[in-house]
């Protein structure tokens, strides 16, 4: 009989067959019949699937927050307290964002999507018009000045750098993004880093820096790249609706 290791949920590689406990988060593959059978259970959900095919290992990363409860959007809006930046300003903030958390198995170096859960409860807006907006992952953060303490379980931190290029002083309560072109890190956190570049009082773009933030030397895995997603190549989202 094959023994399976009882471990603490860590982000990274695992052996094929292992077993983890968090608080709320159960995962185990179990290995020892025909077909090895993966579990999750979470926030009192069970989740069971067969593996058809073998494979050389399971990862586990962040990955971008956009799927849960179904692929309803793939653009995240952080709302926070209004700041008022002056023109030919920066200012450097800390948010959090909500993390999902992907389970991956390894095919001959390939990586497929087993399964995404979170243990932070999903909210939608719309970004804009009826006509003309985004539906979007929606999100609630306070503004730090300085790497906030998180459960990167749950939340993880997003750098963010905001330039005001215009001539007037403009008032930012909000950054919609498009997850496509995230990139997430991990480590002794979760994290990413941002730059919110307002080009009018009205239309700012977003865009996402590829350097790990401080204390996130890992890189995650890329969803989209995993689904065999085409993305575009425009390396970012165009807020044409406000940011306030």
């Amino acid at each position: 009989m094959q023994t399976r290791t009882v471990l603490i949920l860590v982000y990274g590689r695992y052996d094929r067959a292992f077993s983890i406990t968090e608080e709320n988060i159960s995962l185990r593959i179990d290995s020892g019949s025909s077909l090895p059978e993966y579990v999750r259970e979470c926030g009192g959900n069970l989740t069971g699937k067969h593996l058809a095919s073998e494979y050389d290992a399971i990862h586990i990363h962040p990955v971008e927050p956009v799927n849960l409860p179904q692929e309803i959007t793939h653009y995240l809006e952080i709302v926070f307290p209004t700041i008022v930046l002056p023109p030919a300003k920066q200012k450097r903030i800390f948010l959090k964002f909500p993390v999902e958390i992907g389970v991956f198995f390894e095919i001959r170096g390939e990586m497929n999507v087993l399964d995404i859960f979170s243990l932070i409860p999903t909210k939608f807006s719309l970004y804009g018009s009826p006509s003309r907006g985004v539906i979007t992952r929606w999100y609630r953060s306070e503004i730090f000045s300085e790497i906030p303490a998180t459960d990167m379980y749950r939340e993880g931190v997003l750098e963010l750098t905001l330039a005001n290029h215009c001539n007037t002083t403009v008032d930012v309560s909000r950054a919609v993004f498009d997850s496509h072109h995230m990139n997430l890190f991990y480590g002794t956190r979760v994290g990413m880093t941002a730059t919110m570049e307002v080009i009018s009082p009205v239309i700012a773009l977003t865009t996402f820096a590829t350097t790990p933030p401080e204390g996130c030397p890992n890189r995650s895995i890329d969803l989209y790249t995993a689904r065999k997603f085409a993305v575009g190549t425009f390396k970012g989202f165009l807020m044409e609706a406000g940011m306030s």
